[in-house]
């Protein structure tokens, strides 16, 4: 049996980040769908669910969305510009401006999530 060892680089992380961030928004999304069905029960139920969901825990879990989002797209156009043949030989530094440019947005975004509601 083979033995592989992994290169601990950014293409790892990259691939890495991309699919946990892509099963956060699996979830996430199935979570928008059952929230959506208490609109069913009617307006006090939703209500209510939404009081439940205004709660910090929750609140932080907005920004993890945020993150989610912007690495899981930032990521999937480097992708594609790397499937298109452009700047292959830069993926290190592209990752690298991905992850800062995702980190900058997350920051301002969850402060604007967090403190302007």
């Amino acid at each position: 049996m083979r033995s592989y060892r992994y290169r601990w680089g950014e293409g790892l992380w990259s691939h890495l980040f991309h699919r946990i961030s892509g099963v956060a928004l699996i979830v996430y999304l199935s979570m928008h769908i059952w929230v959506i069905h208490h609109l069913q029960h009617g307006q006090t139920a939703y209500d209510e669910l939404m009081n439940f969901l205004g709660n910090p825990l929750f609140r932080m879990g907005e920004v993890m969305l945020l993150a989610a989002i912007l690495f899981h797209g930032l990521n999937g156009l480097r992708l594609v510009v790397m499937d298109a043949g452009l700047g292959i030989r830069k993926q290190r530094a592209t990752f690298w401006v991905v992850f800062v440019v995702c980190a900058i947005l997350v920051l301002v975004g969850g402060l604007v999530l967090l403190i302007g509601s």
